[in-house]
């Protein structure tokens, strides 16, 4: 018995390895289309409520709603829709369209032009799709790098507007400015 493993070295080690390449070779050939599935304003959608779900707001909130105001426009504002009436710890999340309300807990939107400062309320995280760091009242940017969604956090500007977030979140932020 013993001379008949000498004969064929190895044998078991080629087929483990065959078998192991027939695995990697049929997740690459399904790769494309898993990656071509995931919708990118989804994945975004998804950010904001994992976002969301790591801030806190000072000062005492009256409201069981929490308000998401979009004016991202596309396929964002679509998707962010599809997230009213899931809940975020005791408060259930309600959209709307338009960013110029007092009644906003979170204003998502595509560039800082579009933002009116002074019909914003306090305490309120400022979520920006794509725009540029840095305008004073963005606290979170969404940013596409490669073939990723990634996010950038001002914890500066989210405390001029009395929110604040976890270390959780800033510790997977890819810049913390």
């Amino acid at each position: 018995m013993a001379l008949l493993n000498r004969s064929r070295p190895g044998w078991k080690q080629r087929a483990r390895v065959g078998a192991r390449l027939t695995v990697v070779m049929a997740l690459a050939a399904t790769a494309p289309c898993a990656l071509a599935q995931v919708d990118e304003s989804r994945v975004k959608a998804a950010f904001v409520y994992n976002i969301v779900a790591f801030a806190s707001w000072s000062g005492p909130k009256t409201s069981a709603n929490l308000e998401i105001c979009t004016g991202a426009g596309g396929a964002l504002d679509h998707e962010m829709d599809a997230l009213a009436g899931r809940s975020i710890g005791q408060r259930r999340i309600s959209v709307r369209r338009g960013i110029n309300t007092v009644h906003c807990d979170v204003v998502l939107h595509a560039g800082a032009d579009d933002l009116d400062p002074a019909g914003l309320a306090q305490p309120v995280l400022v979520i920006c799709d794509g725009c540029r760091p840095r305008d004073g009242l963005t606290a979170v940017v969404l940013v596409r790098e490669g073939n990723r969604i990634r996010f950038d956090v001002d914890p500066e500007a989210a405390a001029r507007s009395g929110v604040s977030f976890s270390s959780q979140l800033l510790r997977l932020a890819r810049r913390v400015m």
